[in-house]
């Protein structure tokens, strides 16, 4: 890794931690500055705003959870555990990335523009990792779809997880959220499989 690519990922890394104490509002770049122990320009010689450099860690956040979805998305169970499992691992992963975590938890209208134009690619993903869990039950037999119904199948359920983000994030209680994302389930998976 050249150094420019490291003093930019330790930037981000300590971002990361600074906004995750503090929240979006009360951190600053001079503060950010202080903890990289570097001056307030270098910052901004990587990242224009405060509102890029947190893009960048919202990015980073995303990218952990599309690593780790991957995982869940590539194993060799049936259509049913790998969506349970995708399902379960997508909202849990949310609720431990803390800064993606809580800006759609406690400031999602506020960031909606950022969120929405740095989130695009994180939404492609879901809508591809969807369509892939899709044509391995369709070419394992185990679902009713057509060919030709996986694009719109996989937009229309990443769209309909999407919208329960907020309210279910918004939850609480573990359990009542387990209790949520069994019924979700349940309405996907019994419209969808093969029985």
């Amino acid at each position: 890794m050249a150094k420019n690519d490291k003093i930019r990922e330790n930037i981000i890394d300590i971002a990361q931690q600074v906004f995750s104490n503090l929240g979006f509002d009360k951190t600053t770049m001079e503060l950010i500055a202080q903890k990289v122990q570097k001056g307030k320009s270098t910052l901004y010689y990587y990242f224009k705003s405060k509102e890029e450099l947190y893009a960048a860690v919202i990015d980073k956040e995303g990218n952990f959870i599309m690593n780790e979805i991957l995982k869940v998305i590539n194993s060799s169970d049936s259509i049913e555990i790998i969506f349970r499992n995708y399902i379960h691992k997508r909202f849990d992963l949310t609720k431990k990335v803390v800064n993606y975590y809580s800006i759609v938890k406690d400031d999602y209208l506020k960031f909606y523009p950022m969120i929405q134009k740095y989130r695009h690619k994180h939404d492609e993903f879901e809508i591809m990792a969807i369509k892939q869990i899709l044509l391995k039950g369709l070419l394992n037999k185990q679902i009713r779809l057509k060919e030709d119904e996986l694009d719109n199948a996989a937009f229309s359920i990443a769209a309909a997880i999407k919208g329960l983000e907020i309210p279910i994030l918004i939850e609480s209680s573990s359990n009542t959220i387990e209790n949520k994302l069994e019924v979700l389930l349940d309405l996907f998976l019994n419209g969808l499989l093969l029985k």
